[in-house]
């Protein structure tokens, strides 16, 4: 006799959680557009198109808005920026540890790992500006506001692993801190050209940046 598997019942957000989610979505915009100092409950509820009441209501504290504005953006940077290494991933693995050691086969990775980058970051220049802004203003503020010191924590950590891991491919003894470089390198092109309109963004400077990098990281002159 075949079993009839039933089907889950999908689970449907409340109004109350997309209400919640509106809010702290536009909290986020608001970061980006007015830093900490000016994001407020009024400055949030004229964003979303929506009563002051709701946002008092649903975040009484607007301290706790924020950090949960920040949370949300953290968590939804850091799941796109996995999704987006999986190419890099799944093209590395068809690859054994004898030849990823040969001097040819690095050249011709470094030439597609450097194009891979370079065409996630401009994305992500040229998507996610707000993403970016936000992030940017998270580790701004740890020194100011404490209580985001671990969130930044996390979230660079977050940032950090799939970096590690690529770089393990090439030199594990050292894949800390050539993962670690490497996101500096990628952070610093991203905030770099964050005040520019993005059809001003160079990206054969990108790309330069980038391939030197690499060839550092993969040992190539």
């Amino acid at each position: 006799m075949t079993a009839i598997m039933e089907k889950s019942p999908v689970k449907r957000r409340t109004k109350g959680e997309q209400t919640r989610k509106q809010i702290l979505h536009a909290a986020i915009e608001v970061l980006a557009q007015n830093g900490i100092k000016g994001t407020t409950h009024r400055a949030i509820a004229n964003h979303a198109g929506i009563q002051l009441s709701l946002t008092t209501y649903y975040f009484k504290d607007i301290q706790e808005l924020v950090h949960q504005a920040f949370q949300l953006n953290s968590a939804e940077t850091t799941a796109t920026a996995h999704f987006a290494w999986q190419q890099t991933f799944e093209l590395l693995e068809t690859y054994s540890k004898t030849e990823l050691r040969k001097v040819a086969l690095r050249e011709q990775l470094r030439e597609t790992l450097t194009e891979l980058a370079t065409k996630y970051l401009l994305e992500k220049i040229k998507n996610q500006p707000i993403t970016l802004a936000v992030e940017q203003l998270l580790f701004s503020q740890v020194q100011t506001t404490p209580e985001l010191r671990q969130l930044a924590k996390t979230h660079r950590e977050a940032l950090l692993a799939p970096f590690e891991r690529m770089c393990r491919y090439f030199n594990k003894n050292s894949a800390e801190i050539d993962g670690d470089i490497l996101l500096t390198v990628f952070t610093q092109l991203e905030y770099k050209n964050l005040g520019i309109e993005f059809h001003e963004v160079d990206a054969n400077e990108v790309y330069e940046h980038l391939f030197r990098v690499l060839s550092w990281v993969l040992k190539l002159k």
